[in-house]
């Protein structure tokens, strides 16, 4: 049980740190960049993301599938197997980018130059999530801390020695190169070590087992991007660079809670395949009621504190959009409750129908952004994202529910009393915006009571 919670414990640090540094790095960024620097960073962060995911196959993707498919001898073959099928897909990708470099950089609305280090951090940034999950799912959690506090130091302390020496009005650029050298040379290194270590480049079984399950993860996590990020693209087309970075300020304030979602969801993840696999159902349930108690309470929790505690975070230039935090929580406590039904679809090897579920909630929040800005400004896309993120729990559920007919592990009696829960903080925070002194001790009653459950069952999930 100890090494259960130490295991768990890192593994949670170790993802807050690595994915949180966006959170982390806003106080200091924001005031450094200003609303329409910080606006810039965002969109190219956004490139980079949608480069990460095409180019790579998302090959780490199916890391879990193949520990459940193949023995534990033949784990190093299988990985340098998929991240070879990465590089080299990657390499093909950046030549045919090199060709059309002037018509890739038009189209992103990037100089040349940014769109190499574009490439290279993405590279990086695939190689950098490729080794996190290995190390999550082999329970090497003290490995993901050192790797998390690697990626994190390295490009802060570049970004700001380059900042404090560039003019204001490009002072992004520094963030930019400071972030692609890291991720860029950081991840080369691990793309080489899992080779070496390997030693299996091209093995047509596990190609075809990886292919099969990461191509449909392309086009899910693809969709999930754009789904998270069109709001932003369409804020910058349809008002200004500056209102991007408003938006994506409290985004970024907000998606500290999401973090905290990945870093629990990696850690029930492991233990919901390894269990289903297994045939510990009581188990795993036991783990699942666990992860909605803590999850609901920690969503409660930030919703309660976040006003106040976003106008410490950001300037006041940025305090516009405060009334934002809400509806991208919310969009993320729906996000969280996808869990359950994704990954018993992914265990189940229908990756396909995950990836058509997000590409049908992508193509409504396109609609939906587009409508909604144009009449409600920022809040407009907040409310596109959240709508779409219930399309996309309740298709989800629908299919799942049919996929395991009696044998599906979670009903809607197993968890709707969460987000009913949920729904009446939200309701608190919306009549109450101002009321402080009500809303910071009903934060310090669910997160005292958050711990004493903790304690008395003496695991966190």
């Amino acid at each position: 049980m100890k090494r259960q919670n130490r295991i768990a414990f890192f593994n949670i640090l170790s993802t807050v740190v690595l994915k949180g540094s966006a959170f982390f790095t806003g106080m200091l960024f924001t005031r450094l960049l200003g609303g329409s620097g910080y606006g810039s960073l965002k969109l190219y962060n956004i490139s980079v993301s949608i480069v990460a995911v095409v180019f790579s196959l998302q090959t780490q993707t199916t890391l879990a599938n193949a520990r459940v498919e193949y023995p534990e001898e033949a784990q190093k073959g299988y990985q340098s197997s998929a991240m070879t099928l990465s590089a080299l897909f990657f390499g093909l990708c950046t030549g045919i980018v090199l060709l059309f470099l002037k018509p890739v950089s038009a189209l992103l609305d990037l100089r040349p130059a940014l769109v190499l280090l574009v490439l290279f951090q993405a590279f990086g940034t695939f190689c950098v999530e490729f080794l996190n999950k290995k190390n999550v799912y082999e329970f090497r959690a003290g490995w993901n801390m050192i790797l998390s506090m690697v990626m994190v130091l390295v490009p802060l302390v570049l970004a700001v020695i380059l900042i404090l020496q560039m003019p204001y009005e490009t002072r992004y650029v520094g963030r930019v190169v400071a972030n692609s050298l890291s991720y860029g040379v950081v991840g080369t290194g691990i793309c080489v070590a899992i080779l070496v270590r390997g030693k299996t480049f091209f093995h047509r079984e596990y190609w075809k087992f990886c292919l099969i399950l990461a191509l449909p993860a392309v086009f899910h996590n693809l969709s999930d991007l754009i789904l998270n990020q069109m709001d932003s693209l369409m804020l910058n087309a349809l008002m200004n660079t500056a209102a991007v970075g408003y938006y994506g300020n409290a985004w970024n304030f907000a998606n500290f809670l999401f973090i905290l979602f990945q870093a629990l969801n990696n850690i029930w993840c492991a233990y919901f395949f390894e269990e289903m696999k297994t045939g510990e159902r009581e188990s795993m349930l036991a783990k699942s009621r666990n992860f909605l108690e803590v999850f609901t309470i920690l969503a409660s929790g930030f919703l309660l504190l976040a006003p106040e505690v976003y106008h410490v975070y950001a300037p006041k230039e940025f305090w516009v959009a405060t009334m934002l935090i809400p509806l991208f929580v919310s969009g993320y406590y729906v996000n969280f409750l996808c869990t359950f039904p994704v990954n018993f679809e992914y265990y189940h090897k229908k990756p396909k129908v995950v990836a058509a579920i997000t590409i049908s909630s992508s193509l409504l929040n396109l609609v939906l952004n587009y409508v909604l800005i144009k009449a409600m400004g920022m809040a407009g896309a907040a409310l596109a994202t959240l709508v779409s993120h219930s399309l996309q729990l309740t298709l989800h559920h629908l299919y799942a529910s049919r996929l395991g007919k009696q044998d599906y592990p979670f009903p809607l009696k197993l968890w709707a009393a969460y987000p009913a829960a949920f729904c009446a903080v939200l309701a608190v925070v919306f009549l109450l915006p101002n009321a402080w002194f009500v809303r910071w001790p009903l934060g310090a009653v669910l997160g005292i009571f958050m711990l004493l459950r903790i304690k008395q069952r003496k695991v966190l999930i």
